[in-house]
């Protein structure tokens, strides 16, 4: 039997088709008003042009068609007993696991108790911790692959997660910093390093509404939240040591970068003391004693060597070695917000750059005590934005006297950060930075020619696999053979096994190869060449021994 259809009503259903598959458009579709395809568990308009999906809206009351299955998954559909079984398991893991080695920014009680109690108070909190500890679980079983997407036991606590703090009405302001931590842990899980400064800065806005709250309120509180006092501390320390939210870590007076800073030394050096009960003389002591307190660390950070991976988010630590740094930070800091002091830009210039050049060695050491001990080039990638910024920064310090300062930092981002642009970035600048300069640029265009070599289309480091990377390991003069340099390097895993008892086995050696450097690539006018000097230059530049070129003035200047 044929049924026959009104034609007015053919002609009411398309638009009324179109109408309802608007209303089942992904979220972030509609706030930007293009056309969603619609696709499960997550919008593929969206993922392909960079952006994170929402999800879809709950179903209406009314509503007779069924919802996609993606949104059941996310929105409340009963567990299936094999994903309540990984969710448990994940919950165990991240005890037993996660927190114990959340050591960073004092955040050990936060993790180890205020996480796992607010778990039983919180559904959001508990559905976020599942989901960061399923991402942990998988970056500990493969650490140089990024946790798989499609995870459903994932992706149904994740969901569920942002779905109740979406609807929480007047939510607790530490559950909700809580919760900006653990996506904070997520997104650093993910290598999604965008993602984690944005909910770092929605935590910071979060504090201050709070703080403002709480100042203006009649009533005071007899006792304080001390769950909100820990977030308090681990937000600020956050702060403190994120490149990109941190006004410390930028440029803070514009005198001291300018190019016409010569002419604005004269009226700055009147205003040279910031401390009106310090001499000057004790300032830059306690400056020159802060140099070489970093530079003992980097000492003791280029020499590192563990086994394992490396840290794989903030709130991780490298045994001994984030500690001293986060201190030595902590007394720069200290010294730069002196209680003393009442007129922070009397500062001179030459203060100003020092001490914005030892946050920029600070962020380097940084990167390389998380990165160089272990045996992966691929974990520099996951600090791009660090590097960039601190790429940026010599940007700047380049304009002031003594480049030579720069060479250790541009050396570390030419030779491994492997972001095609940035690299030759560092180069350019390391050919302004005097004869030593020049030489140690040539050095690096090299290793670049050999670790793109055979790659097309490089843009992002990751674009450049582990096995084309290689660490240096020294230069020395080839005087038995054609007379020229010989740049020796290894490759994946780039060094010996730190536990093994046979030093002997084949598994704890590591070849080494080499390349040849034409010997006029290191020939200077003045002084004589020497073959060790090339030798002592690159051994200095791997070891960030910044302190052998702090007082070497420009080749201009000397002339």
């Amino acid at each position: 039997m044929v049924e026959v259809l009104d034609p007015s009503h053919s002609q009411s259903a398309p638009k009324a088709n179109i109408r309802r598959r608007r209303g089942r458009a992904c979220i972030t579709c509609k706030i930007r008003r293009v056309r969603c395809d619609y696709g499960q568990p997550s919008c593929n308009r969206c993922l392909s042009t960079g952006r994170k999906c929402d999800g879809y809206p709950s179903p209406q009351g009314g509503r007779q068609d069924p919802p996609p299955i993606g949104v059941l998954l996310v929105l409340g559909a009963p567990m299936p007993a094999l994903c309540e079984h990984e969710a448990w398991t994940s919950l165990r893991f991240f005890v037993q696991v996660c927190a114990p080695a959340m050591l960073n920014y004092g955040s050990h009680r936060f993790w180890n108790e205020l996480v796992l109690q607010a778990c039983g108070i919180d559904q959001s909190i508990k559905h976020l911790t599942i989901a960061a500890s399923r991402l942990g679980s998988h970056r500990l079983r493969q650490p140089c692959k990024p946790p798989f997407e499609q995870d459903v036991v994932f992706l149904e606590h994740y969901g569920r997660a942002l779905k109740l703090l979406s609807q929480t009405q007047n939510p607790d302001p530490g559950f909700l910093l809580m919760a900006c931590l653990l996506l904070v842990l997520c997104d650093e899980y993910r290598e999604n390093s965008f993602a984690a400064i944005q909910h770092l800065i929605a935590g910071r806005k979060i504090l201050n509404t709070y703080r403002s709250a709480a100042a203006s309120s009649s009533t005071q509180r007899t006792g304080d939240n001390t769950a909100i006092t820990e977030l308090e501390q681990i937000f600020s320390m956050l702060e403190l040591h994120t490149s990109e939210l941190h006004q410390i870590a930028r440029p803070q007076a514009m005198t001291w970068w300018s190019p016409h800073c010569k002419t604005e030394a004269a009226a700055v050096a009147e205003n040279i003391v910031l401390y009106p009960q310090v001499d000057p003389t004790q300032l830059w002591g306690r400056i020159d004693a802060a140099t070489r307190a970093l530079q003992d660390l980097a000492f003791e950070c280029t020499a590192l060597r563990l086994d394992g991976p490396p840290p794989q988010t903030r709130f991780q630590v490298v045994p001994d070695m984030t500690d001293k740094l986060n201190a030595w930070l902590a007394q720069l800091t200290a010294l730069e917000f002196d209680p003393s002091a009442t007129h922070h830009h009397h500062l001179s210039t030459e203060m100003l750059a020092d001490l914005h050049l030892l946050r920029t060695y600070h962020l380097c050491l940084h990167v390389l005590s998380r990165c160089g001990p272990f045996r992966q080039e691929v974990a520099f990638d996951a600090y791009a934005g660090t590097i960039e910024h601190v790429v940026v920064s010599c940007g700047l310090l380049i304009r002031r006297p003594r480049r030579a300062r720069l060479v250790p930092i541009l050396f570390f981002v030419a030779t491994r950060y492997r972001n095609a642009s940035f690299r030759r970035r560092a180069i350019c600048m390391l050919r302004q930075c005097g004869l030593d300069g020049q030489m140690l640029a040539r050095i690096a265009v090299r290793v670049v020619r050999i670790e793109e070599n055979g790659l097309a289309s490089l843009i992002v480091g990751s674009d450049v696999p582990e096995q084309h990377r290689i660490r240096l390991r020294d230069i020395v003069f080839d005087r038995a053979g054609i007379g020229a340099y010989l740049l020796r390097f290894t490759r994946h895993p780039y060094y010996a096994t730190c536990n093994v008892d046979n030093k002997d086995s084949p598994a704890d050696t590591v070849p080494l190869e080499h390349t040849a450097l034409a010997s006029q690539a290191c020939v200077w006018t003045t002084p004589p060449p020497t073959s060790a000097h090339a030798t002592t230059l690159l051994e200095a530049a791997l070891r960030f021994d910044f302190m052998a070129f702090w007082n070497q003035e420009d080749p201009e200047s000397a002339a």
